[in-house]
């Protein structure tokens, strides 16, 4: 039949692209070219399709492209072009349709390119197109001449150790990629050794003391006992072979021991050191290992090596990855806890605010009203940083609010808290604190200082003045701790500033500290307690030059007029 366009078919398929849509843009020209023979083998000639038209593909000779094969439907497909692509449609055939392995849904109209791999049942085609050759391509050569000989090679001469070799290089490549943790990869690696090699014995392991190694895979049904010497011998030197020389007066003495003939073994580098080993033998009366074992075993442990540090990497990722999430939990935790960045009680206003040097702060503040007119606030530091640090301080702001709420006064607070952290917590580990209650009424301030020393009175007129509080133990140092009450008189427009020793300890890049001074410096130029915070930070950031190397709260509680 003459592949000139015979116009559409009589009956188009659902799915088919209609007559009117064709685009007035000529396709490419396209050849189907046969890949699979008929039934009876006979060749099938290529289809041209042209510029435009539509073709039915299938097995009924009125078909466009006829292809006498059982496998193939008789009318299994329809193909058309539309804004210069074309199309081929499966009209729902028996077989189904593919292109390059895909199955194409039915009455779907799919794009065909140039080498595509097209499938009627069984029965395969390649697409291809005069005018788009990507790559590099050379023309066949002349036929043979008469008296060449080609025929198939013989599958025994591909069963030696050599092909062995490649074939479980090629096959350990695509378990090593699936393999999703350390047992995996070793199990694929005694199993490619044990078949290119044919060695019974063949272990993976990994030491997990000066006296053990931990094994990773083993192809024995028991737990395999090793050469020390071998071992100790590769990580020394890299891999290393045993020949079957016999128990000579040199030899060592694990190896006479074990009865071991020859041996390999090859470490396994992640990182430029040996993370594992690679140990094949035989023993007794068992033959010896073959002589290219070493470049195959070679190739396998840098394969191996490879796989061990993108398992490493993989994992590494995802513990930093659950380490960020665990921050970001216990940061979001921390604000719940925290006050608002300013708020107030019955004439007193506050303002605080908290930078952390890693995500999360062992620094605490915490503002609430104890009755109608007192306020209570306290400032904390954890030793240490991060989520135990967080929840550490945590535990004691709840601790103090609740004690102060209860009714408890400030110093009896403090010191039921240091009892109660001390029973929890590891030695360690402990808060300092410095603690206050501002009452509007008596114009007074109240301070208990467990260890921490940075609080600053600001009169309304005079300069600033270090709070003169007695400093007890930090909390959690010792089971019970007495604790003394500092009062100072607070008149309207006075202020109570405190702050965590990020702020007096912060070094700059020559690593000098910002000091007290400078702390009492800057809050004196300032006049309110917004300003005061602002200033105090503003100032130590100057210091720094670059970010904070720690935790940094600054909170300024003021007695309004």
């Amino acid at each position: 039949m003459s592949p000139a366009p015979p116009g559409p078919p009589p009956d188009p398929a659902p799915g088919s692209i209609p007559d009117s849509t064709l685009d007035a843009n000529p396709a490419p020209k396209l050849t189907l070219r046969a890949i699979s023979r008929t039934d009876s083998g006979a060749p099938v000639r290529p289809f041209a399709l042209g510029a435009t038209g539509s073709y039915t593909i299938g097995r009924s000779s009125q078909s466009d492209w006829p292809i006498p094969d059982p496998s193939v439907s008789r009318r299994p497909a329809h193909v058309s072009q539309r804004g210069g692509t074309w199309f081929i449609t499966d009209l729902s055939s028996r077989h189904g349709t593919t292109i390059n392995g895909v199955s194409l849904e039915p009455n779907q109209p799919a794009p065909m390119q140039h080498n595509d791999d097209i499938a009627f049942g069984g029965w395969r085609c390649r697409c291809q197109s005069g005018s788009a050759r990507p790559g590099m391509t050379t023309p066949f050569a002349a036929p043979p001449d008469a008296g060449a000989s080609i025929s198939a090679i013989d599958a025994s001469h591909l069963t030696g150790v050599a092909q062995r070799g490649l074939d479980a290089i090629l096959t350990l490549s695509g378990s090593l990629e699936a393999a999703d943790d350390v047992a995996g990869v070793s199990r694929a690696l005694v199993e490619a050794i044990r078949d290119a090699t044919g060695c019974r014995r063949v272990v993976v392991v990994r030491p997990s003391s000066d006296e053990e190694l931990e094994v990773l895979a083993s192809t024995a049904e028991t737990t395999p006992r090793l050469s020390r010497s071998l071992i100790e011998q590769a990580t020394q030197h890299g891999m290393v072979q045993l020949s079957d020389a016999g128990a000579g007066p040199n030899q060592a003495h694990s190896i006479m021991e074990l009865n071991i003939r020859s041996a390999i073994c090859a470490p396994v580098l992640v990182g430029g050191a040996p993370g594992a080993f690679i140990m094949l033998d035989t023993r007794d009366t068992e033959g010896v290992v073959p002589p290219d074992a070493a470049a195959f075993c070679q190739s396998v442990a840098r394969l191996a090596g490879m796989a061990f540090e993108r398992l490493l990497s993989a994992a590494l990722a995802e513990r930093h990855q659950q380490l960020q999430s665990d921050l970001e939990a216990a940061r979001r935790a921390q604000e719940l806890l925290s006050p608002a960045r300013t708020g107030g009680h019955a004439g007193v206003q506050y303002v605080f605010e908290s930078i952390p040097g890693r995500i999360v702060a062992g620094d605490l503040f915490d503002f609430f009203p104890l009755d109608h007119a007192r306020s209570a606030f306290f400032l904390g530091d954890v030793s240490g940083k991060g989520v135990g640090a967080a929840m550490l301080m945590a535990a004691a702001q709840s601790q103090l609010r609740t004690q102060l709420l209860s009714g408890a006064g400030l110093a009896d607070a403090v010191a039921r808290v240091n009892t109660d952290l001390h029973g929890r917590t590891e030695s360690s580990k402990f808060v300092t604190l410095i603690a206050g209650v501002i009452d509007p009424d008596r114009r007074t301030v109240q301070l208990v200082d467990a260890g921490h020393g940075f609080a600053i009175i600001v009169p309304d007129q005079g300069g600033p003045q270090r709070a003169a509080s007695p400093h007890g133990f930090p909390l959690g140092v010792v089971e019970s701790a007495d604790y003394e009450v500092f009062e100072a008189g607070l008149e309207p427009g006075g202020r109570v500033v405190v702050f965590s020793d990020g702020a007096v300890e912060q070094p700059n890049p020559e690593g000098d500290q910002f000091g007290i001074d400078a702390v009492i410096e800057s809050i004196g130029g300032a006049a309110a307690s917004d300003e005061t915070t602002a200033a105090l930070l503003r100032d130590v950031h100057a210091h720094a030059q670059a970010d904070l190397a720690d935790d940094l709260t600054v909170a300024c509680m003021q007695l309004q007029d």
